[in-house]
């Protein structure tokens, strides 16, 4: 901040800082009685709808086989799992595992494991038969509901295919899929979900594409009711809520109190007005004003003036310089034969009036009316030849 405008701030301080003060305080009052309000009241809220009770249920089509034949690839009674192919001559008999995974209520699930087998032509099915493979109701509470079954592949491929496969001859081809069905009910939700895999056969493996995994997803709308987004502030260190325009009544009369009280320290750092306005006048209009001797005496019809700010406006008026005597304190203006005075006297009361609102006294003429009067009396003394001042 710069000086001058520093000298400004600390004169309007000084000059009106009183009713500075008195309208900071009401204004510190007003925003401490919103803050107050803004606490007590409830705070502004909405009604939101969201996603409640959430639930997934999931079910799982896997297989594995235990080598019981010769080979040389597996060890005997060694587990295989979830393979792409596995070979008839280890593994002939081959395990459908079913399994559906619940959320943490108590659920009743129902799950089939059915052997679907088709005969189609040109992608269209003319023959479907469905067998069910192994049905179970089960109870969980927590964890999931295990539905398994053991099929003999190579069995199913020399009688039940084969048969099927002659009945069709040429007509269509035969295919075999097992599929898992599974219901629930969680007491909230109900639903059902689905997993299958093609099973093919050849003479020396079957072929299968597991795990298969299928999903649901329930969820309950609910309506809650939330605080409006920035109605609200946690103030800090305490966890208290409070209503967000409270924080800013409260910064108002923060800066309102702060100001109220700067103003009254820089009333009392100026102390002596007069003399601060006295300095403040010499620093304001120094661009307009020369040091210099004004004579007691001369030709001049001197005309008072009440402020130095008029002198200055007629200097600037006039295109002139103020010169000021610094030994009698006085400032002037010289314009041809006229002398505008003004004396900077601490017991006058031109110096109390800077902008000019107020007359010095009750009986002074005005300023119009003195120069009136003077380029009268110039005239005068033209018209005799002899100067009277």
């Amino acid at each position: 901040m710069s000086s001058d405008l520093i000298l400004r701030v600390r004169y309007v301080c000084g000059r009106y800082g009183r009713g500075i003060i008195a309208v900071l305080v009401v204004i510190s009052a007003v925003a401490f009685a919103g803050v107050a309000a803004g606490v007590t009241a409830p705070p502004d809220t909405r009604q939101e709808t969201v996603q409640g009770d959430q639930q997934t249920v999931t079910t799982t089509l896997t297989t594995q086989a235990t080598v019981t034949g010769e080979t040389p690839l597996y060890a005997s009674d060694s587990t295989l799992t979830d393979m792409p192919v596995y070979l008839p001559s280890a593994t002939p008999n081959l395990t459908f595992i079913a399994t559906t995974d619940v959320p943490s209520v108590e659920t009743a699930v129902t799950q089939q494991v059915v052997l679907e087998l088709t005969a189609t032509r040109n992608g269209a099915v003319f023959w479907r038969n469905q067998t069910t493979l192994a049905a179970e109701t089960q109870q969980v509470t927590e964890g999931e509901a295990r539905t398994s079954v053991t099929l003999d592949v190579w069995r199913l491929a020399r009688e039940r295919l084969a048969e099927i496969d002659a009945a069709t001859g040429d007509v269509g081809q035969v295919q075999a899929r097992v599929h898992v069905d599974a219901t629930y009910d969680t007491g909230s939700h109900t639903g059902r979900t689905n997993a299958s895999t093609p099973l093919t056969i050849t003479d020396r493996a079957y072929e299968l594409d597991t795990p298969q995994t299928d999903q649901q997803r329930h969820a309950t709308a609910v309506t809650q009711t939330v605080p409006v987004s920035g109605a609200t502030v946690v103030v800090p260190g305490t966890g208290l809520s409070v209503p967000g325009n409270t924080v800013g009544y409260a910064g108002i009369g923060v800066v309102a109190i702060v100001g109220a009280i700067s103003v009254l320290l820089t009333r009392r750092q100026i102390g002596d007005f007069e003399a601060f306005q006295h300095h403040y006048e010499g620093v304001r209009y120094a661009e307009w004003i020369s040091r210099g001797k004004i004579p007691d005496t001369g030709s001049y019809v001197r005309v008072p003036i009440e402020t130095l700010l008029d002198l200055v406006d007629i200097a600037i008026d006039s295109e002139k310089r103020v010169i000021h005597d610094n030994s009698r304190e006085v400032y002037a203006v010289v314009d041809d034969n006229i002398m505008y005075e003004f004396r900077d006297e601490d017991t006058g009361s031109g110096r109390m009036y800077e902008f000019g609102l107020a007359p010095i006294d009750t009986t002074t003429q005005t300023l119009e009316q003195e120069i009136s009067e003077a380029e009268a009396a110039v005239q005068n003394g033209e018209d005799s030849g002899a100067p009277q001042w």
